[in-house]
Formats: C-alpha cells, sequence, structure tokens
C-alpha cells in the first residue's frame, strides 16, 4: 500500500485495519472504490453501504445506514462524529473491536430493506 496520496499517510495503518473488517462484505456488494486511503461498498441494489477514508486528522468509516437509523451506533456511539460517520484517530482504540458487530448491523438494516438484491431481480 502507498500512503503517498492520503490526506493523512500517518494513518494508513489505521485505514487499512478498518477497511479489513470490511472486506468480507465485497463477497457481497459491488465494490465502488478501492484505492490508498479510500475503500467504498455499494448494496447490490446500488444504495451506499460504506466508505472509509482517511482524513486530515481522523479515518472516517461511512455508513448510510447510520444517517438512516441513528440507533444502529450502540457502542459506537461515542465515535461519532457527523449524522453519518464514526471518527478514529489511534488504531489502539478499543472501539475498533465494536466495528464487525456495527457492520453486521448495517447489514441487517439494509437485508431488512430489501437493498441487498440486484435491481434487475
Amino acid at each position: 500500500m502507498s500512503a503517498i496520496n492520503m490526506k493523512n499517510p500517518a494513518l494508513a495503518y489505521l485505514w487499512q485495519q478498518i477497511v479489513d473488517m470490511c472486506k468480507p462484505y465485497e463477497k457481497i456488494m459491488l465494490k465502488v472504490k478501492d484505492e490508498d486511503g479510500y475503500h467504498r461498498l455499494r448494496t447490490l441494489s446500488g444504495r451506499p453501504f460504506s466508505a472509509v477514508a482517511v482524513q486530515k486528522k481522523h479515518v472516517g468509516l461511512y455508513m448510510m445506514a447510520l444517517y438512516e437509523d441513528s440507533t444502529l451506533a450502540g457502542p459506537l456511539e461515542g465515535a461519532r462524529i457527523g449524522k453519518s460517520c464514526m471518527g478514529f484517530r489511534d488504531e489502539n482504540n478499543p472501539l475498533l473491536c465494536e466495528i464487525p458487530a456495527y457492520l453486521e448491523r448495517c447489514l441487517e438494516y439494509h437485508v431488512s430493506r430489501g437493498e441487498m438484491n440486484s435491481p434487475s431481480d
């Protein structure tokens, strides 16, 4: 991974940690973008699922489901920095271990809304 084009290369390792948690969803999602410092997935119906982006002072984990249902944050509420974003600055943040369960809650949200089917289904 080349961190040269990232807004803050010092956050490259943290970004990769979070992207690695999102990687299993690539099997059931559309990978829209995967470049150093930015990773984005969409549901099969084309709705945004996740984006992981290096910003100047944090790595943001953006989830459309959180924007639509704030209760999905659960234990990660303390990391919330916007309507759809969780922000992380340190790869030793204990809240990072909550991300896999958070991703599952968000997936369940999209499944319950029928957004995991392609438009032709």
